[in-house]
């Protein structure tokens, strides 16, 4: 939605490392593609469109305690569909799009942020052969921990097969190597983002989905990842988990997923790092109330690396509602609430053991109100306020405004 651009940074599960994905199975068959995409030459078939992200006033760049600046902001997202697809042999599908992020005052701000998914699909009888890589060149802060806008790459990849046992019963199994590289001169309160967050992922994941309705399936997620630190071998790490889900397609009355299950942390030094196991889940949920109102809820928990060097990692308990109403028209109005706790744990070595008491807590809400000029194009105007607030680092206590236009415009 509109407001995501005006909380001004990207989810905050985009630095979870390992999170489990379907490892295949395309949500777009080869029929949807030729049915739905807008623009079909030759052998592609694309659908391309233009969004404004952001276009105001953001009252706290930096997001600082004391004394912020206010600046101008706008951000242009172009991004493109495109799909060749092989008889029903195999598919081709690339999503391409850059932010171009723009802020009047400091152009220290400004950035270019292309992001890249590729993935091809081979079919043979019941057995579906994937390969998938996504790639972010990105100045956008990673989740509500980190302050700075720092240039990092994020590259994940993952190939394996998916057989379709039964019409409704399918199951997947793939193999995962997942990248994040951090520029050598991003330092943030001290810290070179180099040395606590430079890191690759490598293991397996997998599923099971049993098809309950043509429009609900149930199954579980699994996946045993490794995670290795060059520059800060004591982060070393294996883990697993084991995510029991529910999945509901668009047309249900429920839409959206629930995933919820186990994680076992395993650090190699476990005399320097904590070890983590519990619960962790992926949640994210609407209902339409009378096919005017829709209600959303969404919901995170799971293990996330910090920055910090004697506070390794922190537990992220991310939670959300939202409300959309159709006031009649082409008008309607979206409300939304956010919370995001950070609970940090920190090395057993650490100078400071009572900062593993440490909880920092995010509040972002939001409202838009919006024109929508056809299907595939809306015009908003939106408000987000947040703050953040923590149990032991003053200096991260800060709040922000930020207010302006969005537009959502498919061609």
């Amino acid at each position: 939605m509109a407001l995501v651009a005006l909380a001004g940074v990207r989810p905050a599960v985009a630095q979870v490392p390992g999170a489990p994905t379907p490892a295949g199975g395309s949500s777009q068959t080869v029929e949807d593609i030729r049915d739905n995409y807008r623009i079909h030459v030759g052998p592609f078939y694309m659908n391309p469109a233009l969004l404004l992200k952001e276009l105001g006033v953001d009252t706290n760049v930096f997001n600082t305690a004391e004394d912020p600046k206010t600046d101008f902001t706008a951000t242009v997202t172009p991004v493109a569909d495109v799909a060749v697809p092989v008889a029903r042999k195999a598919l081709f599908k690339a999503t391409v799009g850059a932010d171009f992020v723009y802020f009047g005052t400091y152009a220290s701000e400004r950035s270019i942020d292309p992001q890249v998914r590729v993935r091809a699909e081979g079919y043979i009888h019941r057995v579906t052969l994937f390969a998938e890589d996504a790639y972010l060149n990105t100045r956008e802060r990673p989740n509500y921990e980190i302050d700075l806008r720092s240039r990092h790459l994020e590259n994940d990849a993952v190939a394996g097969v998916k057989l379709q046992a039964t019409p409704k019963l399918s199951g997947e199994i793939g193999a995962r190597s997942a990248e994040t590289r951090y520029d050598a001169d991003a330092y943030f309160n001290g810290t070179p983002l180099q040395q606590t967050l430079n890191r690759t992922t490598s293991g397996a994941v997998g599923a099971i989905h049993d098809r309950l309705t043509p429009l609900t399936s149930v199954g579980v997620k699994f996946d045993r990842l490794r995670d290795t630190f060059p520059y800060s071998p004591g982060r070393n790490s294996d883990s697993y988990r084991i995510m029991p889900g529910v999945e509901f397609k668009p047309k249900a009355l429920i839409r959206g997923s629930a995933w919820v299950g186990y994680r076992s942390f395993t650090p190699d030094n476990p005399k320097e790092l904590p070890a983590f196991s519990g619960l962790v889940a992926d949640v994210g949920l609407s209902y339409t109330l009378l096919g005017s109102t829709t209600l959303g809820a969404s919901y995170f928990r799971d293990l996330t690396y910090s920055y910090e060097v004697e506070q390794p990692f922190f537990v992220d308990n991310s939670a959300g509602v939202s409300i959309r109403r159709e006031l009649g028209g082409r008008f309607d109005a979206i409300v939304t609430g956010d919370r995001h706790r950070y609970d940090y744990h920190s090395q057993l070595t650490a100078a400071l053991p009572k900062a593993d008491g440490r909880v920092d807590t995010t509040w972002v809400y939001g409202a838009n109100v919006g024109y929508r000029l056809n299907s595939a194009a809306r015009v908003g105007f939106g408000v987000s306020y947040y703050t953040r607030n923590s149990t032991l680092v003053n200096s991260v206590q800060y709040d922000g405004l930020r207010f302006g236009v969005t537009v959502n415009y498919g061609i």
